[in-house]
C-alpha cells in the first residue's frame, strides 16, 4: 500500500462492510416475507449458475472492467488492453453479448468498423462484482481462503 492510501482503503473497507450488511438484511427480510425455503434458494442458485460460470471464465472480468473504465472500444483496443488472445476475446465477447452484458455497435459510415460497449446490465454486473472480488482477495491475503 502506498503512503497516503490508508484513508482510501479504510473508506473502501467501510463501504464493503455496508454492502455486506445491506445484503444480509435484505436476505433476512426476503426470507421472512416470502417464506424462502432452502429448496427455493437452491432453485434460484441453479438458475444463476450459468451467469456465475461465465463471470469465472478467463478474460470475462478483464473485458467487463476494460469497457467499464475506458468506454466503448474496438476489438483491437480491447485486445491490446486485456492482453487476451484473439480467439479467447472473440469467444468471450460473443458470450457476453448473448448474456446481454455487452453490445456490438456498428460505426456509421465506416464499413467493417464497430465498437463493443457495456449494456446497463453489464455495467451493473461489473460494479456489483467489485465488492465480491475485493472481499475474496482480502480473505486470501489474510489466509482465510485458499
Amino acid at each position: 500500500m502506498l503512503m497516503g492510501e490508508s484513508g482510501l482503503w479504510e473508506e473502501v473497507e467501510k463501504k464493503v462492510s455496508r454492502v455486506i450488511e445491506g445484503v444480509e438484511a435484505t436476505l433476512r427480510e426476503f426470507v421472512e416475507r416470502e417464506n424462502l425455503s432452502v429448496a427455493d434458494a437452491k432453485r434460484i442458485l441453479e438458475e444463476l449458475a450459468p451467469s456465475f460460470s461465465l463471470l469465472a471464465k478467463k478474460g470475462v472480468l478483464e473485458v467487463l472492467y476494460t469497457l467499464l473504465l475506458l468506454g466503448p472500444l474496438s476489438f483491437t483496443r480491447i485486445l491490446e488492453s486485456t492482453g487476451l488472445n484473439r480467439r479467447t476475446l472473440s469467444t468471450r465477447l460473443k458470450q457476453l453479448q448473448s448474456e446481454g452484458l455487452v453490445v456490438k455497435v456498428r460505426e456509421e459510415g465506416v464499413e467493417g468498423s464497430s465498437r463493443y460497449a457495456l449494456t446497463e446490465a453489464g455495467k451493473a454486473t461489473a460494479l456489483l462484482a467489485i465488492p465480491l472480488i475485493y472481499y475474496i482477495s482480502k480473505q486470501k491475503r489474510r489466509g482465510d481462503l485458499r
